[in-house]
């Protein structure tokens, strides 16, 4: 899955285009990587990876509610990073089974918190509090991510590259919502608000 701030600036991006900036949408998008859950992820094949299935958090999610449509964003970038990202680079190949991936998301994190000037800060007040069971050294690692400021080569994902696909995948992601809002009724009151 992606790394931490691109989940971030596709939800800043994202719920600006919807009309949606709660902390509770924010909070939404990190949520199903750090919830104690089994499967937050509901997963299925696709390839060498497991992606997110959405047509089950479609038909489970209470869409009233900003924190589950940042959840489904979330479910969305993951989806589409490894269906039309990943796959697109690596066809036949894991690259997270050797974990050198996760060195390229330490760099890709210095970088984008620069390049989207990401307030590192206003994120990590939002992400203190949660009404559900989490697991807080995930957090806690998840937020150094975005403190840490490591520069290097990456190895497996291109800065400009991932940077353009984040954009992109932005629009994709909402008119997605809003095609999703068609069929939902709850979704659409939300977006359409």
């Amino acid at each position: 899955m992606p790394n931490i701030s691109s989940h971030m600036i596709v939800a800043l991006e994202v719920g600006k285009r919807i009309n949606i900036n709660s902390k509770e949408f924010i909070k939404g998008n990190l949520l199903p990587d750090i919830i104690d859950i089994k499967d937050s992820h509901h997963k299925v094949e696709s390839g060498p990876y497991l992606v997110p299935d959405i047509d089950y958090f479609l038909q489970h999610l209470d869409f009233s509610k900003d924190i589950n449509i940042g959840y489904l964003v979330h479910l969305l970038l993951d989806k589409h990073y490894l269906e039309d990202y990943l796959l697109q680079l690596y066809p036949n190949r894991n690259i997270f089974l050797d974990q050198e991936v996760y060195k390229d998301y330490d760099y890709l994190n210095y970088r984008f918190v620069k390049k989207y000037k990401l307030d590192v800060d206003y994120l990590e007040e939002i992400l203190k509090d949660f009404d559900c069971k989490i697991k807080e050294e995930t957090l806690k690692y998840n937020i150094e991510c975005l403190k840490q400021q490591t520069e290097g080569k990456t190895k497996y994902l291109d800065f400009d590259s991932f940077s353009d696909f984040i954009t992109n995948i932005s629009d994709t992601i909402c008119k997605e919502l809003i095609n999703y809002a068609d069929k939902y009724s709850q979704l659409s009151i939300r977006i359409r608000q």
